[in-house]
């Protein structure tokens, strides 16, 4: 299956590690109203967009700024699920701007609202960011916080994965949970090495069926931060070692 790769800023463009592959671009560079916040009028594009594209796969999403694509993507999903997000953030904050979805909010709105979620696992923000979360459905949120990551967080991870094993498994990847040597994006990052993203990614495949896989975290060119040929070189080595992981799958 060809990964799809959903292009608004036109950072793929730049990157190298889909030169040799096969991919299906789907061109989002002039649509309006899509940048960290997405309007209706944005949503309906997307969704027809994507209407007859499965959930099953690889989904490049762009920056952290459209993280909230994954909600798009999961609402094709009809049956008992479990979500797994590795981020440096919750994307739990309440709505703001008039309830407009965001790239801070849609991973609260699926676990407030999704029939099919079992159940949820957020890993990599700071305990902080958890702790200022009091929405519904905490009972299904599986949290393994910066703090826990490198102490106890690959035994709290196995216990998420051995609960609920019935349960398919989607992926949802921001890099910035990643530390700097492993990825450049334009929010603040974590301290995850991806030699530890792909041991845990090997571990939720050993334990669990997957159903999908998406990956954001990009610094797009429209960043105040200029991208630099290093960052563009890490982001590349970084994305085509996700990507070789996950076809071999």
């Amino acid at each position: 299956m060809k990964p799809i790769i959903m292009d608004f800023s036109g950072i793929y463009r730049e990157e190298n590690f889909l030169k040799e592959e096969e991919a299906l671009w789907l061109d989002f560079r002039k649509l309006q109203g899509v940048n960290c916040y997405c309007t209706q009028e944005a949503e309906d594009e997307i969704k027809e967009k994507i209407y007859s594209l499965p959930f099953q796969g690889i989904h490049f999403l762009d920056s952290g700024n459209y993280h909230y694509l994954t909600k798009f993507w999961l609402e094709k999903i009809q049956k008992p699920f479990s979500l797994l997000v590795f981020d440096n953030h919750t994307d739990m904050q309440e709505a703001a701007f008039f309830g407009l979805l965001s790239c801070g909010s849609w991973a609260g709105e699926v676990l407030e609202s999704h029939t099919f979620l079992s159940s949820m696992c957020v890993a990599g923000p700071p305990e902080k960011a958890f702790e200022e979360y009091h929405g519904p459905g905490r009972e299904k949120l599986t949290c393994i916080s910066r703090e826990e990551l490198s102490i106890k967080g690959e035994n709290l991870f196995l216990e998420f994965l051995e609960t609920n094993r019935d349960a398919p498994l989607y992926i949802s990847i921001d890099k910035d949970v990643l530390r700097e040597e492993d990825a450049r994006t334009n929010w603040d990052q974590g301290v995850l090495s991806l030699e530890q993203l792909l041991k845990w990614l090997e571990l939720a495949f050993e334990k669990r069926k997957i159903l999908g896989v998406d990956i954001c975290g990009e610094n797009p060119p429209d960043t105040a931060r200029p991208l630099s040929g290093e960052e563009l070189k890490i982001n590349s080595r970084t994305n085509r070692e996700l990507l070789s992981f996950l076809k071999n799958k």
